[in-house]
């Protein structure tokens, strides 16, 4: 009964308005074999940057190249086994372009390496609810971005990626 007394406050189920705005920024990563440590090889949906990988898990995804050069992505969990529950990171590829996907699709969202190439797009859902996380207090606890493999450098080992972070939760 709460619950319903919530969405019909705001009009309806889907009525809810989002209080953040989203943002599009093109970054550079580089492989996480192969080039310095230092290097930023990960990216952090929520707060919308590069960072180093380490043991920390302060990052949602990383990357790194095969001998073909894909581009190999790889949720926060693969990387670092020493995680809670609460920092699991889903991806799904899906087909068509990049400016056409305008909404997170429904369903089930993989904890898999997805390798992808240049014009390739993903959507990844970034589980946020742990203890003093962006969304602890909300009705879902996921915030969604969308990835776009823009190129890859492979003298340098880099990749230039675009992501759109909805950091509303859900």
């Amino acid at each position: 009964v709460a619950s319903a007394l919530v969405m019909s406050a705001c009009g309806s189920g889907t009525g809810l308005i989002a209080s953040l705005a989203t943002v599009q920024t093109a970054y550079t990563v580089f492989a996480l074999t192969g080039t310095p440590a230092s290097s930023p090889s990960g990216i952090n949906t929520y707060i919308q940057s590069t960072v180093r990988v380490d043991g920390n898990a302060n990052f949602d995804v990383a990357f790194d190249l095969d001998q073909a050069g894909n581009v190999l992505i790889y949720p926060v969990q693969k990387v670092v086994s020493s995680i809670s529950v609460s920092r699991q990171v889903g991806m799904r590829k899906i087909a068509g372009t990049f400016d056409a996907l305008n909404i997170a699709p429904t369903g089930n969202y993989f904890d898999s390496t997805i390798v992808a190439k240049k014009g390739d797009v993903l959507v990844i859902q970034s589980l946020r609810n742990g203890i003093s996380d962006a969304c602890q207090f909300d009705i879902s606890p996921y915030i969604y971005s969308k990835l776009g493999v823009d190129s890859v450098a492979l003298d340098t080992k880099s990749i230039f990626v675009t992501v759109v972070v909805d950091p509303n939760c859900g």
